[in-house]
């Protein structure tokens, strides 16, 4: 049977294809573009908001900051009368004599015993390596004498020994300071004992250093302890500290 009219109207014909997906059928790049600048302007904002808009004392820090770097350059080149008067008067220049007398008196030992331990270390340098190598040998090797039995133990015994009267070459400073060196041999326990050696007299001449500095150092403190007290005013070290805190 035919289909009647009616039945057309009510019947729908599918389309031909999918809908259109207006994702890719529309461009995007003026929505992408306006909100690039929204965020380029948001951006903007936030850091000048973050700079400035929050902080109105910032500019006010840095002319005070201005100010007060002239004020302190103009102190430093006048200088500070009172300090200069302190140091130049009676008190002042007979502590300075006795610490100036102080130190004076200490130099050469002082300085011999400098020289010495700058030798000192040098000898250090050269025999510690050696030394801590064979030391770490024969270490090892007593470590497997406790874990060995019978026959093992006494050869691992043996073999400490032999490691023990093995030469040492160091090439070794000499003492007079000129730099050159000396082709020494030593077995285990003459280079263990010279280490200590040279680790006690270093000790023992940087001991002498500090008892030598305590005259000097006190009499150095009561100077200037006599400065600070006495002084109205700041020091031009004091000025040069503030220079360089405010920059």
């Amino acid at each position: 049977m035919a289909d009647s009219p009616e039945t057309d109207a009510i019947a729908k014909r599918e389309a031909d294809g999918p809908a259109a997906d207006p994702i890719t059928t529309r461009s995007t790049s003026a929505i992408m573009l306006i909100s690039a600048l929204l965020l380029i302007g948001v951006l903007a904002w936030a850091l000048y908001d973050e700079a400035y808009g929050q902080r109105p004392w910032k500019q006010a820090q840095q002319e005070f900051a201005q100010r007060y770097g002239r004020y302190l350059n103009r102190l430093k080149k006048r200088g500070n009368p009172t300090e200069k008067e302190i140091k130049e008067s009676e008190d002042y220049q007979r502590l300075d004599a006795e610490a100036r007398a102080a130190r004076e008196s200490i130099n050469p030992q002082k300085q011999e015993n400098d020289r010495r331990i700058k030798i000192i270390e040098e000898q250090l340098a050269a025999v510690t390596d050696p030394f801590q190598d064979a030391r770490g040998r024969i270490t090892v090797i007593n470590y497997k004498v406790e874990q060995a039995d019978g026959s093992a133990k006494e050869s691992l015994r043996r073999e400490v020994q032999q490691r023990r009267q093995e030469k040492i070459k160091v090439e070794l400073p000499q003492d007079d300071g000129s730099g050159k060196t000396t082709r020494r041999e030593f077995d285990y326990q003459q280079l263990e004992e010279f280490y200590n050696h040279l680790k006690d007299e270093k000790a023992r001449l940087l001991s002498d250093n500090a008892e030598l500095l305590k005259e000097p150092t006190e009499l150095e403190k009561k100077r200037n302890d006599y400065l600070r007290d006495n002084m109205v005013g700041l020091s031009e070290t004091q000025v040069a500290a503030l220079i360089k805190k405010n920059q």
